[in-house]
């Protein structure tokens, strides 16, 4: 009886090693294709791979801040109409060079004057596209 014990841990065991070396496989491979978007999208605007690599994670890759971290913040939905800063170039580049306390990050140290012109052309765009898109 102990040694087919013994036999069914090895093969639990063996089995387990085999889901971590899978699980390791497949986390690469997301890595490696999430990696290469800049390949598989080189046609995106300098302000769009901005957005997508600064904004996204937190306003969604649409700009209606529906992501677990920001659901139910007003202020995360980059289509509104409305915003707490302003919808205006200025008011929206201000925004995103200065920040906003406890809520969105200053990106006056990362992004350049030019980037952050590129993000807010690109702001324009998903806002456009929320409008023909609402019924």
């Amino acid at each position: 009886m102990s040694g087919e014990l013994t036999r069914t841990r090895r093969r639990q065991s063996a089995g387990g090693a085999v889901a971590a070396v899978l699980l390791a496989c497949l986390a690469g491979l997301a890595g490696a294709l999430l990696g290469g978007c800049d390949k598989l999208f080189p046609h995106r605007a300098p302000g769009e791979q901005l957005y997508v690599d600064n904004c996204a994670d937190c306003h969604g890759l649409d700009g209606r801040g529906n992501t677990v971290r920001e659901m139910g913040q007003p202020f995360a939905d980059l289509t509104a109409e409305a915003s707490k800063f302003g919808t205006d170039d200025a008011s929206v580049a201000n925004a995103i060079r200065e920040g906003s306390f406890g809520l969105m990050p200053s990106f006056q140290q990362k992004l350049n004057d030019q980037q952050i012109e590129a993000l807010v052309a690109y702001l324009r765009v998903l806002r456009q596209r929320a409008r023909t898109a609402a019924p």
